[in-house]
C-alpha cells in the first residue's frame, strides 16, 4: 500500500462505534430496539426497568422464544439476523427487526449483559460485553426468554454522552417510546418502571380501544372517534381521532403504526393537518392514533438503521385516503344519532366558550329530516320543500346586539353565533368537493383599485400569488408597493373591498405561514374572518333563516372554520329551572 494513502480502513472497534451512532441515538432508541426484539421474539409480557432516564441502567426482560447458546453470541454480530435470508426478503418483511444491527451497536457503547434460554431448555446463556469486545461467555440458569441489561451508556464516546439530556427529559421519550409499544400490541402486557416508580403496568388488552382506555384513562378515552376502512387497493384503516374541541398545543399524543411498526412519515402527517383544518385552532393538535396496514411490498421500511422512516409506493393516495376518512369520520360522529344529548355537548364544548354549551342532538335530528344532501346549493323545489317545514321547526326571533341569533325550536331558545356561521357556511362552500387546490370563481371588478400597501404585505403577495388567484384574487403589480386588483372571490357582496383586502394581507403578514398550500389555507381564513363582520347587514328574518339552513346542510354545521362553537341550545327544562317555574 501507498505510505502517503490518506484514506485508511478503520479499526473494527471504530467501525462499530460510528454504524451505533445510527442506531443508538438516545436511551429511547435503545429501549425501542430491545421493545421490538421481544416482540418479535413473540413475547406476552415485557417489562422496562430504567434509572437516570435510562443513562445508568436500561434492563428489558421478556418471555419470549429466548435464544440457545450459538444464536445468543450470533446475535451480538453485526448483520446477523434470523429475519430475512435473501434480497427478496426485503421486500416482504413482516417482522420488526431485519438489519442485524441493534444488539451489536448498542453493545459497543455500553457495558452489556444478555442473558437467555429458550422453552427447550433448562440451561441459560449468559453474555458479557464491554464497548464491543466479549468478555466472557457463561451458562446459568434462567427463565424462558431475553433479557438485557445496558449500563453506562456512551461511557467510551464522550462526545455522545454529553449531548443527553436531563434525566426527566431522556425518560420522558423512553416513556413515549413504550407507550407506542403498547398502543401497536395490546396483546402484550407491560410494565414500566424509573427508579423506584411504576410509571406504567398494563395486562394484556383485548382490543386497541381497551390498552387506549388503560394508557391514558377513561376521561381522555371518552373523548375519541373510532373509524376502521375496508381494504381499499391494499390498504386498511384503523384508529382513533379526537373530538375537534379536544386538542392539544404539542403532537405528543399523536401516533402512527404502519403494519404494527411506530412510525413518522410526511405524507401521513400533511393528510392529518389537511383532515383537522378548519375544525381547530392554528398552533392546536389533535389526539391522533393511527393503524395503517399495507401490503409489505407496497412500502419501504429500509431507509434508515432506526426504521423510523416509511416510504409508500402512492403516497398520493395514502394521504387521500386518511385524510377523507378521518373527516368522514367526525362528521359521521355530529351527526350520529346514536350520540346522547350529553355526548353531544362534550363534543361540541369550546375552549373559548361556556362549559354547558350545546346540545345538538335533536336539532340535528330535525335538520336531517329536512336536508338529504350537503350541497350547498339546492335546486328550486329542493328549496320550496324545504323551507315550509324548516319555518314549522325553527322559527327566528331576531337579533341579540347584531350578533347572536335567537331561535325558537321544539327544545327551547337555540342561539347561533351569526359570524361562526357565515364562516363555517363560507369554509364549505368554498372549499366543498375540492380534494387538491381550491379554485374560487372570480368576480371581475368594473373598475379596477390601485392599491398601495406595505413592503412585506407585497413581497407575501406575490410569494403566493398562485394560491391568491386559486382564492378568487386577480391582481397585478403597479409600481413600486401599488398593485392593481382586477378580481375577487364571488362572495365580496360589499363595497369597501380595499379596506378588507389590505385585512386580509395584515392578518397573513402578522400570523405568518409556510407553504403555498398553508397560503391558500390562511387566505381563506382571514377572508371569512374579514367578510363576515359586515355581510348579510340588512339582518332580515329571512336571510337568517336562510343563514341557519345553509349551516345546517354543512358537513360539520357545530363549529366554524376556526373551531369556535356556532350554536348553543337553551332547554325549556333549563329555562324554567332558572326562573324558579314548576
Amino acid at each position: 500500500m501507498d505510505r502517503t494513502s490518506k484514506i485508511r480502513v478503520m479499526p473494527d472497534s471504530l467501525a462499530s462505534q460510528v454504524a451505533a451512532g445510527e442506531v443508538v441515538e438516545s436511551p429511547s432508541s435503545i429501549v425501542k430496539e430491545l421493545i421490538e426484539n421481544s416482540i418479535d421474539a413473540e413475547a406476552e409480557n415485557i417489562n422496562i426497568i430504567i434509572e437516570r432516564g435510562g443513562k445508568f441502567l436500561i434492563k428489558v426482560i421478556d418471555d419470549g422464544t429466548g435464544m440457545g447458546r450459538e444464536d445468543a453470541i450470533l446475535s451480538i454480530e453485526r448483520h446477523a439476523t434470523s429475519k430475512i435470508k435473501s434480497k427478496n426478503d426485503l421486500h416482504n418483511i413482516s417482522t420488526f427487526g431485519f438489519r442485524g444491527e441493534a444488539l451489536p451497536s448498542i453493545a459497543s457503547v455500553s457495558n452489556f449483559k444478555l442473558t437467555t434460554s429458550s422453552k427447550n431448555n433448562p440451561v441459560g446463556t449468559e453474555l458479557l460485553i464491554k464497548g464491543g469486545k466479549l468478555i466472557a461467555v457463561n451458562e446459568c440458569g434462567s427463565k424462558p426468554g431475553t433479557q438485557i441489561e445496558v449500563r453506562a451508556l456512551f461511557y467510551n464516546i464522550p462526545a455522545r454522552k454529553k449531548f443527553l439530556k436531563s434525566d426527566s427529559a431522556e425518560f420522558s421519550k423512553i416513556e413515549r417510546t413504550v407507550i407506542a409499544a403498547c398502543l401497536s400490541a395490546p396483546h402484550i402486557g407491560f410494565s414500566l418502571h424509573h427508579g423506584t416508580k411504576c410509571v406504567l403496568n398494563l395486562g394484556q388488552a383485548t382490543s386497541y380501544k381497551n390498552r387506549i382506555l388503560d394508557v391514558f384513562g377513561s376521561e381522555f378515552s371518552e373523548k375519541l372517534i373510532e373509524f376502521s376502512t375496508d381494504d381499499v387497493d391494499g390498504i386498511k384503516l384503523k384508529g382513533f381521532v379526537s373530538n375537534p374541541d379536544y386538542n392539544f398545543t404539542t403532537r405528543k399524543h399523536q401516533y402512527v403504526f404502519i403494519n404494527s411498526r411506530a412510525v413518522k412519515n410526511s405524507s401521513v402527517s400533511i393528510s392529518i393537518r389537511d383532515a383537522f383544518k378548519g375544525l381547530i385552532e392554528k398552533g392546536m393538535n389533535p389526539v391522533v392514533i393511527l393503524f395503517i396496514n399495507v401490503k409489505p411490498d407496497k412500502i419501504d421500511v429500509n431507509i434508515h438503521p432506526s426504521k423510523e422512516e416509511v416510504k409508500f409506493d402512492n403516497s398520493n393516495k395514502v394521504q387521500r385516503l386518511i385524510s377523507e376518512t378521518i373527516i368522514s369520520s367526525i362528521s359521521s360522529d355530529l351527526k350520529s344519532n346514536n350520540n346522547s344529548p350529553d355526548e353531544l355537548a362534550d363534543l361540541s364544548k369550546s375552549k373559548h366558550g361556556s362549559d354547558e354549551f350545546v346540545e345538538l342532538k335533536q336539532i340535528h335530528d330535525k335538520s336531517l329530516q329536512l336536508i338529504q344532501n350537503n350541497m350547498l346549493d339546492l335546486d328550486q323545489s329542493t328549496s320550496q320543500e324545504i323551507e315550509p317545514s324548516l319555518e314549522k321547526e325553527f322559527k327566528v326571533l331576531g337579533l341579540l346586539r347584531n350578533r347572536f341569533v335567537l331561535i325558537e325550536n321544539d327544545e327551547g331558545l337555540m342561539i347561533m353565533n351569526k359570524r361562526a356561521a357565515h364562516e363555517r357556511v363560507l369554509y364549505e362552500e368554498i372549499t366543498l368537493n375540492q380534494k387538491d387546490d381550491i379554485n374560487v370563481p372570480i368576480q371581475r371588478l368594473l373598475v379596477p383599485l390601485t392599491i398601495d400597501i406595505h413592503r412585506d404585505e407585497y413581497e407575501m403577495l406575490f410569494n403566493f400569488e398562485t394560491a391568491f388567484h386559486n382564492l378568487g384574487f386577480l391582481f397585478e403589480g403597479f409600481g413600486g408597493n401599488t398593485i392593481k386588483l382586477e378580481g375577487v372571490p364571488h362572495f365580496f357582496k360589499f363595497e369597501n373591498i380595499e379596506e378588507y383586502f389590505k385585512g386580509i394581507l395584515v392578518g397573513l403578514v402578522e400570523n405568518g405561514f409556510s407553504s403555498a398550500k398553508d397560503a391558500s389555507h390562511e387566505v381563506l381564513i382571514s377572508s371569512l374572518v374579514n367578510l363576515t363582520s359586515r355581510y348579510f347587514e340588512s339582518n332580515s328574518i329571512q336571510e337568517l333563516e336562510m343563514l341557519l339552513r345553509k349551516l345546517l346542510q354543512c358537513k360539520i354545521p357545530y363549529v366554524d372554520a376556526r373551531g369556535r362553537p356556532t350554536l348553543y341550545q337553551l332547554s325549556y327544562k333549563d329555562i324554567e329551572k332558572k326562573l324558579g317555574v314548576r
